[in-house]
């Protein structure tokens, strides 16, 4: 192992003793299910602020917008960045302050108060493959970057990043989130800043680079496109911006801050930091074309560091992406342990105290971290593996939560009947149809349809609206 391995290692480990003590310190504060799952609804602007924006800033914007921008350009990550930065816009402008004043503790209250219980629980049981794959994607990421830096094989290192990321979640919740979000905020702006700026230089100036790449690299849309070509384009940008508007730990982020008013400007906030910040790994991926153009793209962005940033710049820049796994894999790790320990506890076993329930949500701390490590291990692709985990809330549940909310029609049957219905529909054409068609595009137009049929069919006009209560 070279002296600047042994540099970089002694780095890393320092960075996760760090993380380990912020996990342990904010045990302290963990006194019931509500303080572990959103913080007692009583963070402040820079933390609600630092872990909207870090929840999702992970694996897939940097490790994996970076490979795939590398290979596909600007057009091939519309859903992450740009897709994640709209998706929190919105949910700032449309639904942080009417999720804020149900002072629930899970996406599944919302849904258990609008449709009912089992339906609630129901839905639950969609969100732990979401929220698997997604961890999966930041541990599998965090073996790729120890390996290419230090040498370590993938295996140990991604059993290395579960092992740390599980014990700080585990033991502050979503305070352990908060506080370490805010710090990998920090830690991931000043390492794509060192970054992105030498290398611009190097490469003579944007001018220069941007006539040796060719021009479809650059394209924010597609230009003298067939149809089914802007079908996937307005999949891209729906299957965050629109499928992750139901997910829990956007709406434990939504429900942590001390007013509704903040909870909206900081999601809007944090959305717009996202499409800038976010922006920087894509070009870094399609500059690297022309910095290291024998490189894969797997890893383009420790290509890049490891050729450009000495040694103590270097360790920032790790510390950077190691910040954007960590800040993405806890609030993965947390979402579906607030809903088991929450919801499908309690729905089990009724007599189930608050203790016994923030039992549940540590212990399933561990079980989704185990699986999520199984899954990691399986797949290859962060971005691709990410996408896909996303795709099940957009054809699943993104319908029956905006009906819900902006709908006084929608059902019981009609919410459950979306939900089956598109995702039935999504699975159908992921395994029928040719490669390329937007399949997840169609699960969720299938989702709509079903759940306004159904609705209209299920409920007379007096009784729904009297149910609804939350717009």
């Amino acid at each position: 192992m070279t002296s600047s391995q042994i540099w970089l290692l002694s780095s890393v480990a320092l960075y996760i003793l760090f993380m380990l003590g912020i996990g342990f310190w904010t045990s302290r504060r963990i006194h019931n299910t509500k303080d572990y799952i959103v913080a007692g609804g009583k963070m402040g602007w820079w933390f609600s602020l630092g872990t909207i924006f870090a929840t999702w800033f992970g694996a897939e914007t940097c490790m994996g917008a970076s490979r795939t921008a590398f290979d596909k350009g600007i057009l091939g990550v519309i859903a992450d960045p740009f897709g994640a930065g709209l998706c929190l816009i919105l949910a700032g402008l449309f639904f942080a302050k009417t999720f804020h004043n149900l002072k629930a503790e899970t996406i599944i209250d919302f849904f258990e108060a609008r449709y009912g219980k089992k339906v609630g629980i129901a839905l639950s049981f969609l969100y732990i493959p979401v929220y698997l794959g997604w961890v999966g994607g930041q541990l599998l990421a965090f073996g790729i970057i120890l390996h290419a830096l230090i040498g370590i094989p993938v295996m140990p290192a991604v059993l290395l990043s579960t092992a740390v990321v599980v014990l700080y979640t585990y033991w502050g919740g979503m305070w352990a989130d908060a506080v370490t979000d805010l710090y990998q905020m920090i830690f991931v702006l000043l390492g794509l800043l060192v970054l992105f700026p030498i290398l611009l230089h190097d490469l003579g100036g944007f001018s220069s680079i941007v006539s040796r790449i060719p021009a479809s690299y650059f394209q924010f849309y597609p230009r003298h496109a067939s149809g089914l070509t802007w079908l996937n384009y307005i999949q891209a940008w729906m299957m965050v911006g629109i499928g992750s508007l139901p997910a829990q730990d956007l709406f434990q982020r939504l429900m942590a801050p001390k007013s509704g008013t903040m909870a909206k400007w900081a999601s809007i906030t944090a959305g717009l930091m996202y499409i800038v910040i976010g922006l920087i790994p894509v070009l870094l991926g399609i500059f690297g074309r022309l910095a290291i153009p024998a490189s894969s793209g797997e890893s383009i962005l420790i290509d890049l560091a490891q050729k450009y940033l000495p040694t103590p710049l270097m360790a920032l820049m790790v510390g950077a992406l190691l910040s954007a796994i960590m800040s993405s894999a806890d609030s993965a790790l947390l979402a579906p342990a607030g809903i088991i320990g929450h919801n499908i506890v309690p729905y089990l076993k009724p007599d189930a105290d608050d203790a016994l329930q923030l039992k549940w949500c540590h212990w399933s701390i561990l079980i989704v971290g185990v699986l999520s490590l199984i899954l990691a291990l399986y797949f290859r692709n962060i971005y691709a593996l990410c996408m896909h985990a996303w795709g099940i809330l957009l054809v699943g549940v993104a319908a029956p939560m905006i009906a819900g909310v902006y709908w006084k029609r929608a059902t019981s049957q009609g919410a459950v009947a979306g939900a089956v219905g598109g995702t039935g529909a999504w699975i159908l054409a992921t395994l029928y149809w040719p490669e390329g068609y937007p399949a997840h595009l169609f699960g969720f137009v299938i989702s709509c349809l079903t759940l306004v049929s159904v609705s209209l069919l299920t409920a007379p006009h007096s009784e729904v609206r009297s149910r609804s209560r939350f717009k």
